[in-house]
């Protein structure tokens, strides 16, 4: 063997043995847990729950840092350009997916790399007037196809909850009239006020307004029953086709180590049995389901297919 092909092959094996150690030895210094956002916001609390945990399974030191601005390409670029050793984590939901096939961002899926799924954002349900005509999503849905363009539903454009409408469009063959009401107390005040007919909200506050007698819920947008909310049935339970995860994700930098990778990973599976994480995540309306490497990878290839589906569907892709 020529002299160049053992330096070569001496080179390589150096590089993997150096790999292999430093995901046996993860985390070597502080992780950081980038949110894009200010502090206080639903991500962030999401992340301090996420990173408590982490922090007492490896025994490392775990903090999570706001990087607000930008709409998020400030904190995207931060992790992209950061060293690919797993001490720089970004912590975010699927808008990075939706900001990417809308043309709002150039960063997207392809420019990291996917560690795992963290937990899951506190379920949502669509829920309409007290004294609206429909009890059912599946109802509505049918009087949205009887009259095309008539049905209102409030969304925050081009965010998560305009997918979401999109989604029931594209899959239930209905045109719905979708009006801007991106804050939660304003979708209440504009559905109490009959300016429009339905929108999604927190489970637990729509379950309030709906004990007060002031609102009606139709359906859980959730693809599973939520076992906090037994009383409310999935989109999917009343033949409606529509359901949406609110995932909360873990991206490295791009084209990190598959070792590394699978360190990281699997030290997220015990947030199932810690009871200080399963405490923090029941009060906060949240679930932990553990994903593999290769479940959540292909979780978030499946939701950016379906968000760039939509985007062109909802006229908004790039």
């Amino acid at each position: 063997m020529k002299a160049t092909n053992l330096i070569g092959a001496a080179v390589a094996l150096t590089l993997a043995a150096g790999a292999t150690a430093q995901a046996a030895e993860w985390p070597t210094q502080p992780v950081q847990i980038i949110v894009p956002s200010k502090p206080g916001g639903g991500t962030d609390v999401m992340a301090r729950i996420f990173s408590d945990y982490l922090a007492r399974e490896t025994g490392g030191d775990v903090v999570v840092v706001n990087v607000d601005g930008g709409g998020g390409s400030i904190a995207y670029n931060q992790v992209m350009t950061a060293a690919p050793d797993g001490n720089t984590i970004l912590f975010n939901h699927t808008g990075l997916l939706a900001g990417y096939h809308t043309g709002h961002s150039d960063i997207g899926l392809d420019d990291f790399t996917t560690i795992g799924v963290a937990q899951s954002y506190a379920p949502q349900v669509y829920a309409v007037a007290a004294d609206a005509p429909w009890d059912t999503m599946k109802e509505f849905v049918d009087d949205a196809r009887a009259n095309p363009g008539a049905r209102t539903v409030a969304v925050s454009l081009g965010r998560t909850t305009h997918f979401i409408a999109g989604l029931i469009m594209m899959n239930e063959d209905v045109d719905l009239k979708l009006l801007e009401a991106s804050a939660e107390v304003d979708k209440v005040a504009a559905i109490q006020g009959g300016h429009i007919e339905m929108g999604n909200l927190g489970a637990g506050s729509a379950k309030q307004y709906e004990q007060a007698g002031d609102m009606k819920v139709l359906c859980l947008l959730d693809p599973e029953p939520h076992p906090a909310y037994p009383e409310y049935e999935t989109c999917v339970q009343q033949g409606v086709n529509v359901s949406w995860l609110a995932p909360l994700v873990l991206w490295g930098p791009k084209d990190m180590d598959p070792d590394l990778v699978a360190t990281i990973n699997a030290a997220t599976a015990g947030m199932a049995e810690d009871a200080t994480a399963q405490d923090a995540l029941k009060k906060a309306d949240s679930v932990f389901t553990y994903y593999d490497v290769e479940g959540a990878q292909e979780l978030m290839a499946t939701e950016d297919a379906k968000i760039a589906a939509l985007a062109e569907r909802l006229g908004l892709s790039r």
